[in-house]
Parts: C-alpha cells; sequence; structure tokens
C-alpha cells in the first residue's frame, strides 16, 4: 500500500508484525482485516470502512497509507479493481505470484499492462466467513444457513457483507465524460439521494456503490473527443429505483440546482405511460436517467 509499497512508511516503519505501538483503535481494525484477506483474493476500501464500522473508504485509505507496511497493502484496492495508486508495478508482481485473476487478464498475469489494469473483483472479492458476529452470524444480517433477517434468501456474500448476484446480475457500469468535474457535481448528488455510497476516487475517476453493484463514472486518459448523444446508437439512459412517488417528486424538484434537467416536461410524470411514474433527467453533457417510483 501506498508507504508501505516501498518499504519505507511513514509511521508505518514503527510497526512490528501486530501493528505500530500505539495504534489508533480505527486503524488496528483496518489492518487486522488486511492480514486476514487470503493470498488470492482482495477487498476494497470501502469493504474494509464496512466491516469496521466507523470511517469510509478514504479513511481506510489513509491507514493503508500510513500503516500498512506490514500488511499484504496490495490485496486492499479501489472499487474499480485497480492497485493502489502509485504502486501498480509492485502490486503486479504479488498478484501475480498468488495467481490473483484479472480482468481480461490470463491466469498467470502474463500480458497484463503494468500501469493500467484491474483485478477481476466478481471472481477475486473476499468472502470473510464471520466477523466476530455472535452466532454465527455473516456480516448484513445473514445467518450461516444463507437466510436473511427478513426471511428471504440472499445470494453468496462478498467483501463487507455485500450480496452478490449469481450469474447474470448487473456487475458495474462505467460512464466516461468528458468534464469530470461537473459529472462529480451532478452524478454524485444524484447517487446520494437514491443511496449510493462513495467507494473509491482514483483523480481520473469515482466509483460509487450500492450493494454488490459500483458505477463508475471516469475521464481517462484513453477518453476520445466528442460529445455524449443519448438519441445515437449505444446506451440510451440508466434507470434507477427511485422510492415513492414523494421521493421521485422531491428528486425532480432539487435536480436542477445539481446539475439535472426534465426531459419529457409536458408528460412528467407519466412519460413512460399511464402506468409508469418515473422522471426522465438529463444533465449538461447529455447524459440521461430515469428515476421509477417503485
Amino acid at each position: 500500500m501506498p508507504g508501505g509499497a516501498g518499504g519505507k512508511g511513514g509511521a508505518g516503519d514503527a510497526s512490528d508484525a501486530q501493528g505500530p505501538v500505539g495504534l489508533p483503535e480505527h486503524a488496528e481494525a483496518v489492518l487486522a482485516l488486511a492480514r486476514a484477506i487470503p493470498a488470492g483474493q482482495v477487498a476494497t476500501y470501502g469493504d474494509l470502512a464496512r466491516l469496521v464500522g466507523s470511517g469510509g473508504p478514504r479513511q481506510v485509505g489513509q491507514v493503508m497509507s500510513r500503516y500498512g507496511s506490514g500488511v499484504p497493502w496490495w490485496r486492499v484496492l479501489r472499487a474499480s479493481g485497480r492497485p493502489p495508486v502509485g504502486h501498480e508495478e509492485l502490486a503486479l508482481e504479488h498478484y501475480r505470484v498468488e495467481g490473483t485473476p484479472f480482468v481480461g487478464g490470463l491466469p498467470n498475469g502474463a500480458g497484463m499492462p503494468h500501469g493500467d489494469y484491474r483485478v477481476d473483483l466478481r471472481r477475486a472479492r473476499w468472502s470473510p466467513e464471520s466477523v466476530g458476529s455472535p452466532g454465527g452470524q455473516r456480516p448484513g444480517g445473514q445467518t450461516q444457513g444463507g437466510q436473511t433477517q427478513g426471511g428471504q434468501m440472499a445470494g453468496g456474500r462478498v467483501g463487507g457483507g455485500r450480496t452478490a448476484y449469481g450469474r447474470g446480475g448487473l456487475h458495474h457500469v462505467e460512464v466516461w465524460v468528458a468534464d469530470l468535474g461537473a459529472a462529480r457535481a451532478s452524478w454524485g448528488w444524484l447517487l446520494g439521494e437514491l443511496g449510493w455510497v462513495l467507494g473509491d476516487d482514483w483523480g481520473h475517476g469515482i466509483a460509487w456503490e450500492l450493494g454488490p453493484v459500483y458505477l463508475v463514472v471516469e475521464s481517462g486518459p484513453d477518453l476520445v473527443a466528442g460529445d455524449h448523444e443519448r438519441t445515437r446508437p449505444g446506451v440510451n439512459h440508466l434507470a434507477f429505483h427511485g422510492g415513492t412517488r414523494e421521493q421521485v417528486d422531491a428528486l425532480v424538484a432539487a435536480a436542477s440546482a445539481h446539475g439535472w434537467e426534465l426531459l419529457f416536461a409536458d408528460r412528467h410524470p407519466y412519460a413512460g405511460g399511464p402506468e409508469h411514474y418515473a422522471a426522465y433527467l438529463h444533465d449538461g453533457q447529455g447524459f440521461e436517467v430515469e428515476v421509477v417510483a417503485t
């Protein structure tokens, strides 16, 4: 991890196998989880934040940066599956030794670019059997038999107590934008209102998470010039469950202050049909979302 990757981590240099003397309680909890991740598996900063139960991805990143030299820092990465910033090549060596799966990569990691690759979170994400919960209860309320506290069957568990969908479930969505600052404001507000949480921010991209799914907004070096146009061939829009009708109405009322405008205003809220209560919004970069009352 940053600081530890080069063997020159600041406060982390004072650590022994159990961590630095006088380590903050939150940091101790984060490092204990990092040590527990098996070889060949990984967890995101957000996963560890949820397991610890306090702080967020940024706080976990700070702990790993300052104290992480004595733990397998390469097993804690960003929500996009990318390794810690500035330590991609060294992390890649560890992943190859441990057999960590890559997105689109060969089993032995051959051919992976040193600075731009992703760990396959679908296959590599750590699923702790328990996190000290009484009665063998899994994180997130799932019991050992796979039954949730609400009585509904859940899917397999992934790091952070998140439920993993089976084959065919949506894993993630990646949206490339020309103006990341504008997208950070508009998408960040909208997703936050809908219950998504910030999972990672790596400078030219941001990831938000909801359950087992994450959404990336990115403006990387491979982006080509041009504007997005929703009416051209390609993805037209993303649709989200918006809660009650009152919640959808409140979202529409606030949207214009956060970079979104209402589409089909003359037919709102039934632009999708007389039985379909939804808001269609678009932002200044031409992206459309549908927020459906459910």
